[in-house]
């Protein structure tokens, strides 16, 4: 039977190996604290690949450095992992998501949410600012400076 628990697991382990390769700049002396991902999947209806999107972001500190928001891009293993989730899921409840929301902590605890709704990028919106105030949102909910 396929593990559910360990797919977890693995994907975020490869999310976290993901945080390195950063969109803009380099990633330098900077420790992350909270991990977030916006994974949106959709099947495509002639029975080949699903389209995907994803949205990944670290809210990180340098040393002396205030808070910020470090998009990075996923790797292949993270991508995959959330493909294995999403087809263990499939075969054991009968429901394909097309949105998971992954938020890893730095002390290792994480929380996948899924959706079955239409996804928001894939059903249109290019422009997704749902996250734009992210880092704002981190510090109120964590009272980090």
């Amino acid at each position: 039977m396929d593990d559910l628990n360990a797919a977890y697991a693995d994907t975020v382990r490869a999310v976290a190996a993901s945080v390195r390769d950063v969109n803009d700049g380099e990633w330098g002396e900077r420790d992350w604290l909270r991990l977030v991902v916006d994974f949106e999947s959709l099947a495509d209806d002639d029975g080949g690949a699903p389209r995907t999107s994803s949205i990944s972001f670290a809210i990180a500190r340098a040393p002396q450095a205030p808070l910020e928001k470090v998009a990075f891009r996923l790797s292949p293993d993270a991508k995959a992992g959330f493909a294995e989730i999403n087809r263990i899921m499939q075969a054991q409840k009968g429901q394909t998501w097309t949105t998971s929301t992954l938020i890893v902590e730095r002390d290792g605890r994480y929380d996948f949410q899924f959706a079955y709704t239409p996804p928001y990028r894939l059903s249109g919106n290019l422009n997704d600012t749902r996250y734009r105030d992210y880092l704002e949102r981190y510090k109120a909910e964590t009272g980090a400076p």
